[in-house]
Parts: C-alpha cells; structure tokens; sequence
C-alpha cells in the first residue's frame, strides 16, 4: 500500500481551495511536503483521470477539470487501485490445516472490507473535504 490516493486527495483539494489558479507541481510539492517528482506522477495519472488539466509553460501548472462536487474519494481511489490488505506472496504450507485454507478465507474477508470502504468513499467529495479544510482553518 501507498499514500498515493492520500497525495492525490491532498492535491485535489488543494486545488479546489485554489480555484482558477493553476499551481505547479513544485508548490504543490510544498504543501504536501514531498518531492516534486512524485507529485508529477500523481498529476499525470489525475489527467489522465479527467480530473484536473495542465497547461504547460510559464504561468502554468494543474487545476481541476472538474467541478469538486463531482470528484469522490472513491473515483480517486480506483485511480490509483491501492489494496488496503494483501496476502503474503509466498504459498502456505498446503500440508498445515491452516496453511491450506486461510488465503482463500482472507481473500473472501479482504474483499468484503474493501467493498464497505468502496462503499463510503462513494459518499465523500473533493468539495467536502475542502470545506471541512475551511471550516477548521478558522
């Protein structure tokens, strides 16, 4: 698992807070306070979502495409296809009682849990979350 879909919130909100702005990956680095190449990976798959444009040269930089009431957290989600649990590469002992039934069992609970997150995110929005941004920055 990574912060991706984290960043990806991160950025999204940023750029509704900024809107008709265009901010470059370098001040979007900043605010998130990473490099700014892993937030040009993160703008490039956004793009490539739909959710944001980038205009390229001086003056430029991403903002949202989108209006932030339309972007859930679950569309960011299935962006970037993160696992919030995965099982172990290696193969149990498939002579162990345990080792023979516990992958098939935790792939069953694994994909119920991530199911009822799916579920959630669904309900939650870019705009949501930055509000919330400033309603607790006052």
């Amino acid at each position: 698992m990574t912060s991706r879909f984290t960043i990806a919130v991160h950025i999204l909100s940023l750029l509704d807070l900024n809107k008709g702005e265009s901010k470059t990956s370098e001040e979007l680095a900043l605010s998130v306070n990473t490099n700014p190449v892993v937030i040009r990976k993160i703008l490039g798959a956004l793009k490539k979502a739909g959710f944001i444009q980038i205009q390229m040269g001086q003056g430029g930089g991403a903002s949202l495409s989108l209006e932030s009431d339309k972007i859930t957290l679950k569309d960011i989600y299935q962006v970037f296809e993160e696992k919030l649990f995965v099982l172990h590469p290696n193969k149990p002992n498939a002579k162990c009682i345990c080792g023979k039934n516990i992958q098939p069992i935790l792939s069953e609970v694994f994909s119920e849990t991530e199911q009822v997150l799916v579920n959630e995110l669904s309900h939650k929005t870019i705009y949501q979350i930055s509000s919330e941004i400033l309603k607790r920055a006052k």
